[in-house]
């Protein structure tokens, strides 16, 4: 059981560049809570590792005087191949703010572009409208280790089979309103660090937190075809309540959660990053000019 103190929100001084204006701005939808695991507790059988954690999670909860717990266990979700798209030599998808990330699973494919701002304001602001009549967005405020704040905007829409990416210009192409690219948009678009990511995740554990749930999700990739685990992550997600606020009972809870997590320090990974900042890091020379 891991005693924690409580840590006060603190923002990141970054100032992304390239966005757009334009009516009718979202508003945040969710929350979701982010802390890396240390990959090597997870090589043998990821979902009997996860329900572990899970446990240990319950009882520091329960020391930490959180008056609920988590309920369920893990069970197997998605099994599918990630992959980042960036130019090499410069990452000017990711010095802009965006990044864009290939989701496949069992051929079904999925293509996400993503802005991400610690002002909410600027990210609401950046336009991410799809091609497809299927693509979904959404406004979420991404909050990792110790409390860094992202407001992350994105678009997520089918991938069709027959549609390679090679340019910038197929960010234009996928994603019309997105414009930060048009004088490049002849430079190549690659797989960032060469990483193949095999992705495996894990749900049904949910807390009851007041108004809403915390429902959570245990990642884990495996690189390049690897068997060994090479990132875990969990994860918590709260949707906004009927009337579109978090409530503060349910941002107390929630912190108490995401504090505790980052108290078991016999599961998390210090120093802890982010999923995309790990892809770039994997092969540094790739942003190098």
């Amino acid at each position: 059981m891991t005693k924690i103190k409580w840590n006060h929100a603190a923002a990141l001084a970054l100032f992304a560049a390239s966005q757009v204006a334009h009516a009718g701005a979202p508003s945040v939808g969710s929350r979701e809570y982010k802390v890396l695991l240390m990959p090597s507790a997870f090589d043998s059988s990821p979902v009997d590792t996860a329900n572990r954690f899970l446990t240990d999670l319950q009882a520091s909860l329960a020391a930490n005087g959180f008056d609920s717990t988590v309920k369920k266990s893990f069970k197997a979700d998605h099994d599918r191949t990630v992959l980042y798209y960036d130019s090499p030599g410069t990452c000017v998808v990711r010095q802009t703010g965006y990044s864009m990330r290939e989701r496949d699973e069992s051929g079904d494919r999925k293509i996400e572009l993503k802005f991400g701002s610690p002002n909410e304001s600027t990210s609401a602001n950046t336009d991410v409208t799809g091609s497809s009549s299927k693509a979904s967005s959404k406004l979420e405020d991404d909050i990792t280790p110790p409390s860094n704040e992202t407001f992350s905007h994105s678009t997520s829409e089918p991938l069709s089979d027959s549609k390679n990416i090679n340019h910038l210009s197929d960010i234009n192409d996928l994603f019309p309103t997105t414009h930060a690219f048009d004088s490049i948009s002849s430079q190549p678009l690659v797989p960032v660090s060469g990483l193949s990511i095999h992705e495996l995740t894990f749900d049904g554990p949910t807390s009851d937190i007041g108004q809403e749930d915390a429902d959570f999700t245990m990642t884990v990739w495996y690189a390049n075809g690897s068997t060994t685990p090479a990132l875990a992550e969990i994860s918590f997600e709260v949707d906004v309540s009927d009337k579109g606020v978090f409530t503060d009972k349910v941002t107390a809870r929630s912190q108490l959660i995401f504090n505790t997590i980052q108290g078991m320090t016999n599961w998390v990974q210090s120093p802890s990053s982010t999923k995309t900042a790990w892809v770039y890091k994997y092969q540094p020379s790739f942003c190098s000019q």
